[in-house]
């Protein structure tokens, strides 16, 4: 009989852009996160998305 066991890891991040499994966590319940991959097309679409607003003035 084996007594090692693996460690099952229940949680997971997921990029918002493509959907790809960027890493997975130790968690005590399932749970999905949101992030981004190292893709650069992915990487480009976050900084356009999230780039500050240029040329408003709030005052």
């Amino acid at each position: 009989m084996y007594d090692s066991a693996q460690q099952v890891k229940m949680g997971v991040i997921i990029c918002t852009h493509c959907n790809s499994q960027v890493d997975t966590l130790d968690t005590d319940r399932i749970a999905v996160f949101y992030g981004v991959c190292d893709k650069t097309e992915c990487r480009q679409m976050h900084s356009s998305i999230h780039e500050p607003q240029r040329g408003i003035d709030f005052e």
